[in-house]
């Protein structure tokens, strides 16, 4: 289980997404002081901590803490890099879905880093990137991660047999041989960050 403290100022947006994350069976909510969210950040008892960017700071940054992905309006490429090099695991907008955050939470407690989609990632024009499905991206991420089919399904609530459909599709969508070279793809086009 991967447990999550939603330190967001605003009380519609926190609950939104308090809501949202409690539908996935790998994640349990957990309480989280609201207000001043750097002071607290190294008790919080969670493994990820979804905060308002204008909270995290390089102090909150210094101490050991849980994974942080941080909350803005509209990250810009400036903000976003500048809020990684803090330490915190990802940046997404306030108005990501509850699926892209779900997938970030899943990632940073993985250990990799979240970005907004459309970041940069050194894609030509040449090479458009593949459509995944938001479960296909959620596989490659635990691919990345290094687990197993089976490890995967108990990850996600589903089947192994369902997960090797998924793998399936990602190899053939991101034209690769092997899960490996998937990985490889998926972190060049910015599909998953390590």
């Amino acid at each position: 289980m991967i447990r999550v403290a939603v330190a967001v100022r605003s009380r519609s947006v926190r609950g939104a997404l308090e809501r949202g994350l409690r539908q996935r069976a790998s994640i349990v909510v957990v309480p989280f002081p609201v207000g001043g969210a750097a002071p607290w950040l190294a008790n919080v008892d969670a493994d990820v901590v979804l905060v308002d960017l204008v909270e995290w700071s390089q102090e909150a940054a210094a101490a050991p803490h849980p994974a942080v992905i941080a909350l803005a309006e509209a990250p810009d490429e400036a903000v976003v890099a500048a809020t990684l090099r803090a330490g915190a695991r990802g940046v997404l907008p306030y108005d990501a879905d509850i699926a892209a955050v779900t997938a970030a939470v899943e990632a940073a407690a993985a250990g990799l880093v979240v970005m907004p989609a459309g970041r940069s990632s050194g894609r030509s024009s040449a090479q458009p990137e593949p459509t995944l499905t938001e479960r296909e991206r959620e596989v490659l991420i635990l691919l990345a991660a290094g687990l197993p089919n089976r490890a995967i399904g108990e990850r996600l609530g589903i089947a192994e047999q369902t997960v090797k459909t998924y793998v399936a599709a990602i190899l053939d969508k991101l034209d690769a041989a092997t899960r490996a070279e998937a990985v490889a793809i998926g972190l060049r086009r910015g599909l998953i960050m390590l």
